[in-house]
Parts: structure tokens; C-alpha cells; sequence
């Protein structure tokens, strides 16, 4: 039997059972972006989601989490009750999650997020990217400072949230704001995760076009100074994670640096320690030492 499998998942939900009930993205405009550029927006029927939720153990037979694609399926006209089903068909599932964009939930009224809480959405995965609207301005996200101050608030009353931090998307210029205005804001949310990815430039991407004129990009001991300077600054509490390839750094085609990974404020010091063992290093390294932008222009990884 045919099944419509949601072509991206955040790395976290590596295990999880995918279910799309939207096809793209709502927005799709994101200057970083590739995702699902190429992608008319559409809501799949809805007998279409219910029948691949009636057949999810033929294709993940061991699945105790799920995961709804694609980018905002919660626009989906009947997502409450596509929750409603998979919860009750599938009792197993201990988690269900899905990808949201913050405009869409500071939007959404209360009584919409209740219902899908007591559907069984567990958790919820809100580009923030920057903190900063000077930031999300230039990267066209289609939303403010005050969106994801308000999504991250209204969603936290009912399900875990998980914010993404794009690492170096200010570039060198506006890196210190970039930086310290993200943390306002996560400390005004206080998202349950910090996520962090580096910005990698995936060609034709209208961001590739940006690069050395509105951006400059960061060198991988700037990439370790912003990072010290969001970890430095986050107050409340909340898991930071470098959950992702483009926050490695590599030596010699080695990767010597995964990011810094926990509990915030809590393990600040252990972390902040970790990144300044790493800055010491590549001032010893130098040159050799390269981010995600240069693997990728080498061939090295894909992203």
C-alpha cells in the first residue's frame, strides 16, 4: 500500500512514526530556506492522513513516538481530529509532535491549542530563529520579536516546545544583537529546548545571494563566540542542545567539535568551559580547523 511519507523530521524524531498531514509550508519564504521551496502548500484529505494512521505499524512496526509533517500541519481544518484518531487507534504512541510555526500559534486561539492538548499533542518544534527583528526582517521569516514571544508563551501552557536558534544567521555584523536579543526572548518564552543549527548556505537559497553584502559569514571561533555569548545570557531553565551536523567543527575532515549539549542554567559552567577548551584549540589549529560552510563547499557533508 502506497504510503506519504513526510520528507523532513527534525533529528529528534529519528524514531518516530511520520504521519503528513499537510503537504509544504504555509509560509515558504525563509531567505534560508530550501525545504519545500519547490512545493505547492496543500492539506491532504483528511480520509487520506486516517488511513495512514489505520496502517502506521505495517511501516513502523516499533514506534512508540509520532511525528506530524509537514512544516504547520496544526492549519490542517481537521488536525484535532486526525490527533484524536492517531491517539485512540494507535495507544502506544507515547508522544506526538509536530513542526509549528509561530505566527500560526500566536494566532491560534486557546481553546483550539486545549483541544489539541487533550487530543494527545504532546510537543511542539517553533523556528525562532533570531530574536532579533532586524534578523528576521532581512531573512524574510514572516513574523517578529513579539510572534515567538507570544507563540512560545501560549504553546507552553500545553505542550512541550522546542525552539531553533540559527547559529551565525546575523553574520558578523550582527552577531552580539543577534545573539542577546534571542536570549530576551527565550527568557521570555522559556521554551522547554533550545535547538541549535548553525547557518549553512545551501545553494539557491536567496540567502546565497546575501553572503558578503548583508552577511558576512562567521569563522568557526566566531561560530564559538556566539555561541558562548547565547549561553552565557539564557536564564531560565531549559535544554540546550547541538543537535545537529552543521554545528560540528572538523579537523583534518575529523569532526573535534559536536557543540554543547544541557540543562541551562544549571550546567552553564560545564558548558561554557567546553566552549572555551574549543576556542583555545583552534587559536593553536588555526586555519585547518572548518564549520559546516566549508565541509560543504568541499563536498564533505550534505545537509
Amino acid at each position: 500500500m502506497d504510503y506519504d511519507y513526510p520528507p523532513y523530521r527534525p533529528p529528534s524524531e529519528a524514531g518516530s512514526a511520520l504521519i503528513r498531514v499537510v503537504r509544504g509550508c504555509t509560509w515558504n519564504k525563509c531567505a534560508f530556506c530550501s525545504m519545500y521551496r519547490d512545493m505547492k502548500f496543500q492539506q491532504r484529505p483528511k480520509n487520506e492522513v486516517l488511513r495512514d494512521i489505520e496502517n502506521l505499524r505495517e511501516h513502523f512496526p516499533v514506534a512508540k513516538t509520532a511525528f506530524l509533517g509537514d512544516s504547520n500541519p496544526l492549519v490542517h481544518r481537521d488536525i484535532v481530529e486526525i490527533v484524536s484518531f492517531l491517539k485512540q487507534k494507535h495507544p502506544h504512541i507515547e508522544r506526538i509532535t509536530a513542526y509549528a510555526r509561530a505566527k500560526t500559534i500566536a494566532r491560534m486561539s486557546e481553546e483550539k491549542l486545549e483541544a489539541l492538548r487533550n487530543a494527545g499533542l504532546d510537543r511542539l518544534h517553533i523556528g525562532l530563529e533570531s530574536g532579533d527583528d532586524e534578523v528576521l526582517e532581512l531573512v524574510r521569516k514572516g513574523a517578529t520579536r513579539n510572534d515567538m514571544i507570544e507563540a512560545g508563551k501560549k504553546a507552553g501552557k500545553y505542550f512541550e516546545v522546542s525552539f531553533y536558534y540559527i547559529l551565525g544567521l546575523g553574520g558578523k555584523e550582527r552577531m552580539e544583537n543577534h545573539a542577546l536579543s534571542s536570549a530576551e526572548v527565550i527568557n521570555e518564552a522559556n521554551p522547554d529546548f533550545v535547538r541549535i543549527r548553525t547557518l549553512t548556505i545551501l545553494p539557491g537559497t536567496e540567502i546565497e545571494e546575501m553572503i558578503g553584502k548583508q552577511i558576512t559569514l562567521l569563522s568557526p571561533i566566531e561560530q564559538l563566540e556566539e555561541l558562548e555569548m547565547l549561553v552565557k545570557n539564557i536564564g531560565v531553565e531549559t535544554y540546550l542542545t547541538c543537535d545537529h551536523v552543521s554545528n560540528y567543527l572538523f579537523y583534518r575532515g575529523k569532526p573535534i567539535f559536536t557543540g554543547v549539549h544541557g540543562n541551562l542554567p544549571k550546567e552553564r559552567g560545564r558548558m561554557l568551559r567546553e566552549i572555551g577548551d574549543m576556542k583555545e584549540l583552534l587559536l593553536s589549529a588555526g586555519r585547518e580547523v572548518l564549520n559546516s560552510n566549508d565541509m560543504a563547499k568541499l563536498g564533505r557533508i550534505v545537509l
